[in-house]
């Protein structure tokens, strides 16, 4: 489960297309790695607008990061 933040409903509704949230929650990265990530996501073709990417990255690094 996801915490509760700014942006949770749009990392639930883009990230678990691909895998489980588990997959989130389970890691902790500097918001440098979760940027990468989410870069490598899109490239795999994770459908991710430009807008949505920063606030996913914010959501990932306040509450999973380093």
């Amino acid at each position: 489960m996801l915490i509760d933040g700014p942006g949770v409903e749009l990392v639930r509704k883009k990230c678990s297309l691909c895998h489980d949230l588990d997959h989130i929650t389970g890691t902790r990265q500097r918001r440098e790695e979760w940027a990468d990530t989410v870069k490598v996501m899109i490239r795999r073709g994770a459908p991710i607008a430009p807008e949505e990417e920063a606030v996913i990255v914010d959501y990932c690094a306040k509450y999973y990061g380093k």
